[in-house]
């Protein structure tokens, strides 16, 4: 399915007036989501890779661990995972945390050189936000969008699940801002880098502290502010 539509609208401007035009404008969809046939949410989402979505938000919302997940559906507007046995999952378990990594300077400038043409999307519609996987050497494994930049992070954790890939080892890069329920998604799914174009907050930056997260905010091509993690970061590499 298409994530944007069109439609006639109507633009003013002091020079010309008001002008008939058409538009092209992002979709809204919505989805309800099941853990073994237990609505854990309704969801707001753009109407793509559903069941990578769908998985990636019991993951970074700590509701199941990527060991846990079996097998995952859609009927009509809802999404159902199963999963094997659930032992109680505490977010800000030692366990939870993600690993100490170092990264290399030359990998996160690798990164932010591609951050500003990630999506073609937000450039015609300006209605989304991004997320994107990278390996430690600042090669892109997986890149989604979303209208919402909660929805665009679990997107990309969910296809990693399904793909088997390691979110111990990847970094995270985010169009969207940082608060805590952002930074709590890469600590539930132990991913130890997060680089965003965006700023943190102060109770985001203290989560990361808190849980081993590298958190680079402002990323631009040639410079970054480091929230947490700076000691993790090998300038000379």
């Amino acid at each position: 399915m298409n994530m944007t539509t069109k439609i006639n609208v109507h633009t003013w401007s002091k020079d010309k007036g008001i002008l008939e035009k058409i538009d092209e404008i992002v979709i809204e969809d919505f989805y309800d989501l099941y853990l073994n046939n237990k609505k854990i949410d309704s969801m707001t989402v753009s109407p793509e890779n559903i069941i990578e979505l769908g998985i990636g938000y019991l993951i970074t919302e700590g509701h199941l661990t990527p060991e846990q997940f079996l097998k995952a559906s859609i009927i009509g507007k809802d999404i159902f995972i199963e999963s094997k046995d659930l032992p109680n999952i505490n977010s800000n378990s030692g366990d939870r945390k993600p690993k100490h990594v170092t990264v290399n300077l030359s990998t996160i400038e690798r990164i932010m050189e591609k951050m500003p043409n990630m999506s073609d999307t937000w450039k015609v519609t300006g209605g989304v936000h991004w997320a994107a996987l990278f390996d430690f050497s600042g090669n892109k494994i997986v890149y989604f969008e979303d209208i919402g930049r909660h929805n665009a992070v679990d997107r990309v954790v969910g296809h990693a699940i399904l793909n088997n890939i390691d979110l111990q080892n990847v970094i995270l890069a985010s169009s969207g801002r940082q608060p805590t329920a952002m930074v709590k998604k890469a600590v539930n799914s132990k991913i130890p880098v997060v680089i965003t174009k965006s700023p943190s907050t102060d109770k985001g930056v203290i989560l990361a502290k808190e849980n081993n997260v590298v958190l680079l905010g402002f990323a631009r091509i040639d410079r970054f502010t480091a929230y947490s993690g700076v000691e993790n970061i090998d300038f000379k590499s």
